[in-house]
Order: structure tokens, then C-alpha cells, then sequence
């Protein structure tokens, strides 16, 4: 019964919200300066302006076990990796709630290791102190800076990580821990075009941000509009300051990002973490692993409220703890198999691409061979196509040359269809008629006749006329001699039907 229970409290917390006043939170990282009394780590005039905001108030030489550090916590009127941004007004009315706010490790609630004491605003690229008059209307970039103690005795590892990441000689460890300002909120509005606050345009209207709220990295977006536009969030009305996180992985654009995150997440660790937490903190997401521990924080509570021994505290912490350690590994394993098939999927993808790719080059190699062997077959059929027409009308007309050039020109521009040469050569019956052979033909067969009726007519006429006897009783004998002479010369003279048809050719007649 008690085990039932305890799985439902658990159930209960896993799924449980923080009722807070507010509805979202964001982070704004910066790098961070250590300070001790005698300004040991002071080395630049950058640097020596934040020293103003370590506590003056506090005698590091006798609280040995403290550190004072100073840090811009975040640039305003400018809006970070994140896509989240705050104007001067925010800034001046709420900055001073950051005073007594904790500090931790990478966000994690239960890693706390100081807390702010002191806030006040920097100039941007100089760290020069500004005060609040000057920060009121203004437009252009500055820097919220806070001042905070760490606690040497909390965790002694960190803080000489501290130290060293603010150190320029250590190189390995400079500027590798930056300061991640937390803060919740409830509204916003959006900026459009330039994550400089003053060149953005301001989307107030809920429907607009409704539309482009999908854009936004906060909800999984690309930051970007469909236009290709950055898109941001410009945090609204009342804001609650929750404190900082010390990391070494910031998402904002600043000096001392985190570089080689295996190293320095070991550097960065609790000393009284045992060695599943470890593993659990190199293998699961930040956010899981804050979660997870919360729930085992809360588990050991319920279960000291029951009253059960440490013994039995220990050991289903100890199971609840490796039970995440094995979910995890199944996860780790699922995830890679899935990363392994992805790639083989891609792989096969990129080689069916290009398998299709040299498909397409080959199609459209035969297709311009197919299409060229086309245009040949059309240009031959063109050819033998003209000829054809040009003989047929050769045939039909008796043309010069002049009237085959006009033709070849003409029979060139007529459509490939029958029909349309058909057409042409309709036309041409009737414009050409004269030029027709049959008509000629015809025409000169009507003509002989009409001569050879005369010739007959004349040669009739002419017969009638000459008196035969008359013409025979006149003629005189002649030798015999002689007549083979006459014969010859009579053989050699046209006869009187042989005159008339001379006399009435096509070359001696001319028809009007």
C-alpha cells in the first residue's frame, strides 16, 4: 500500500507545474570577473569599472570562505540567441529585484553557490558604471551588471574554477564560465526585422502574434518568418528576476563560452555527487537532469516524512536513481540504432538520387538523339515533299525559269497537309490558265483543225478552178530525155495541197 502511494506522489511531482505567477522563463548569459580585496584578478580598466558593484560592505580577508564576483548579467535593447530581448524601462524598473536572488550551477536549483548582492547597469563595450538617469530613454545597447559573493565553503572546486576562468594567464580556463540570468514572465510582444531593438518593427496586435508565435525559437522555430525576417520576443509588463545560473555552455553571444564541454563539465561538477549522478549528468539533457533530481530530492523527503530509516532511504534512492540510469542507456542505445538508420536511409536516398539523376542525363541524352533523328526524318520528308509538288506543277504548267523561282518560293511556305497544296494549286488553275499545258495543248489541237478545214477548203477551191483537158490539150511533148529531167524538178516542187498547209502553219498565222 505504501509502495502504491509512493509511486502515485511520485506520478504527482513528475507531472506537477510551479504555480507561479508567471508563465514563461528565458535566460540572458554574460561573462563573469572575479574580485578579491586586493584586486588580484583585476588586470584590465574593462574590468576594474564592475569592481564598483562587489559589496564594500563585506571583508573578503576575514570571510575567507567568499568570493566576491561582478558580471554583466545581460545586453538590453538587444535580443540574444535565444530570441528574447528586454527594453530600458524594464530593465531600470526591475533590475534591483535581482538583489538576494540566488546563484547555481547550470540552473540547477539545488546547486546554489552564492547570491547576488548588488545590480546596477554598464555601458556597452566599456563596462563604464552608468546611472539610472542616463539608462531612462535610452535606445541604444547597455548592459544590466550585478554583483554577487560565491560560496568557497559550498562548493571549493567551483569556486576556484571561478578564479581561473577569470584569470587571462590560466588560458585553459579563461573566460570559460559565463553568468545566465533567469526571469519570468507573463506577456510579450514581438520584434520584427533586427535583433537591435531600435530598427525592429513592434507587433502589438494578439492576432499577428498568434500567426507568428510558431516562428519563434521558444516554440521550436527557426527565428525566422516565412519572408526569411528574425523574429524575437521584446518581454512585457511585470517580470520576476529569479536569480543566475553559472554555465559553460551559454546561449548568448558572449565571451567566455564553453568550448570543449566534456572537460569542462567535469571541472564543473559537485563534489558530493556519487558516481551514478555523474553518469546521468554527462548522458541526459540539462533540463531532464535538473528534473530528475528534483524528483529524487522530493522522493528522499516524502520518504524521511514516513519515517523510514536512512538505510532504506539510501537504497531506493539508490534504485529509483539506477532505474534512470538504465531507462537512460535504452534510450541512448534506441537513439543511436535510430541515428544508425537514419543515416543508412539517407545514404540510400543520396544513392538513389543519384541513380535517378543519371537516369534523367541519359533520358535526356535519347531524347535529343530521338529528337534529332526526328528533325532529320522531317527535313528529308520536306525535301522529298517539295520535289514532288514542284514536278507535279512542272507537269501541270509550262513555266520559265522566273515562274519555277516564284514557285519554289510559294510551294516552300505551304503547310505540310495535302489540303493546303491542293488548295494552292486550285489557284493556280485559275490564275495560271494560260500557262496550263492541257489547255494549250487543247488550244493548239482546235487551232490545226481549224487550218487544216481551211487548207482543204482552199485546195477544193483551187482544183475547181483549173480546167484538167483544157490543160492537157496545151501541153507540149517533150524528150525523153528531157523528162526525167522535169520529173526531178517536178518531184522537187511542192505540190498545191503541200503550199496551202505551209502557207496556213501556226508559224505563218497570227491568232488575235
Amino acid at each position: 500500500m505504501m509502495k502504491k502511494s509512493l509511486i502515485q506522489r511520485v506520478k504527482k511531482l513528475m507531472s506537477r507545474k510551479d504555480k507561479m505567477p508567471y508563465k514563461y522563463t528565458t535566460s540572458f548569459e554574460s561573462e563573469i570577473f572575479a574580485h578579491q580585496i586586493n584586486d588580484e584578478f583585476i588586470s584590465e580598466a574593462s574590468l576594474s569599472e564592475l569592481s564598483s558593484l562587489v559589496p564594500k560592505d563585506i571583508d573578503f580577508e576575514k570571510n575567507v570562505d567568499l568570493l566576491g564576483v561582478s558580471f554583466n548579467a545581460a545586453v538590453v535593447n538587444v535580443f540574444n540567441r535565444n530570441g528574447d530581448g528586454i527594453d530600458s524601462s524594464t530593465a531600470l524598473k526591475y533590475n534591483d529585484q535581482f538583489i538576494h536572488k540566488p546563484t547555481n550551477i547550470e540552473h540547477n536549483k539545488d546547486k546554489i553557490v552564492g547570491h547576488i548582492v548588488t545590480a546596477g547597469f554598464s555601458e556597452y563595450g566599456s563596462n563604464k558604471i552608468l546611472s539610472n538617469d542616463k539608462i531612462e530613454n535610452k535606445k541604444d545597447p547597455f548592459n544590466i551588471a550585478l554583483g554577487a559573493v560565491v560560496y568557497r565553503s559550498a562548493n571549493k572546486s567551483f569556486a576556484e574554477l571561478i578564479e581561473k576562468s577569470t584569470d587571462p594567464e590560466d588560458e585553459s580556463y579563461y573566460k570559460k564560465i559565463s553568468a545566465s540570468w533567469e526571469v519570468g514572465f507573463s506577456s510579450y510582444v514581438l520584434a520584427v526585422g533586427s535583433d537591435k531593438l531600435s530598427e525592429a518593427t513592434i507587433v502589438e496586435d494578439p492576432r499577428e502574434i498568434k500567426k507568428l508565435n510558431g516562428c519563434l525559437k521558444a516554440y521550436g522555430g527557426s527565428g525566422k518568418t516565412e519572408k526569411g525576417e528574425p523574429v524575437y520576443r521584446l518581454i512585457t509588463g511585470k517580470i520576476y528576476p529569479l536569480g543566475i545560473g553559472f554555465t559553460s555552455n551559454p546561449a548568448a553571444d558572449v565571451k567566455g563560452i564553453y568550448k570543449d564541454q566534456e572537460e569542462n563539465a567535469e571541472s564543473i561538477k559537485d563534489d558530493s555527487e556519487d558516481k551514478i549522478s555523474q553518469k546521468i549528468k554527462k548522458t541526459v539533457t540539462k533540463e531532464k537532469n535538473i528534473a530528475m533530481e528534483n524528483i529524487v530530492n522530493e522522493l528522499k523527503e516524502l520518504l524521511v516524512e514516513k519515517k523510514i530509516g536512512e538505510e532504506a532511504v539510501a537504497s531506493m534512492t539508490q534504485s529509483f536513481s539506477e532505474a534512470i540510469r538504465q531507462k537512460n542507456e535504452e534510450f541512448l542505445k534506441e537513439k543511436e540504432a535510430l541515428l544508425s538508420e537514419q543515416e543508412a536511409a539517407k545514404k540510400e536516398y543520396e544513392d538513389l538520387k543519384a541513380s535517378v539523376a543519371e537516369l534523367e542525363s541519359k533520358l535526356a541524352e535519347s531524347n535529343d538523339r530521338i529528337n534529332g533523328f526526328e528533325n532529320e526524318k522531317k527535313a528529308e520528308e520536306a525535301v522529298a515533299r517539295f520535289n514532288t509538288r514542284m514536278d507535279e506543277l512542272d507537269s501541270k504548267f509550262d513555266l520559265a525559269d522566273e515562274d519555277r523561282e516564284f514557285l519554289a518560293k510559294e510551294v516552300k511556305s505551304i503547310e505540310e497537309t495535302e489540303e493546303a497544296f491542293a488548295s494552292f494549286s486550285d489557284k493556280l488553275e485559275v490564275l495560271w490558265k494560260h500557262k496550263s499545258k492541257e489547255n494549250k495543248e487543247a488550244f493548239e489541237a482546235e487551232i490545226q483543225a481549224r487550218i487544216d478545214e481551211e487548207v482543204a477548203k482552199r485546195v477544193a477551191k483551187a482544183s475547181e478552178e483549173v480546167d484538167v483537158e483544157e490543160a492537157l490539150d496545151n501541153a507540149k511533148q517533150v524528150d525523153a530525155d528531157l523528162s526525167n529531167n522535169n520529173e526531178a524538178i517536178a518531184s522537187k516542187e511542192e505540190n498545191l495541197v503541200d503550199k496551202f498547209k505551209k502557207a496556213f502553219s501556226r508559224e505563218n498565222i497570227e491568232i488575235s
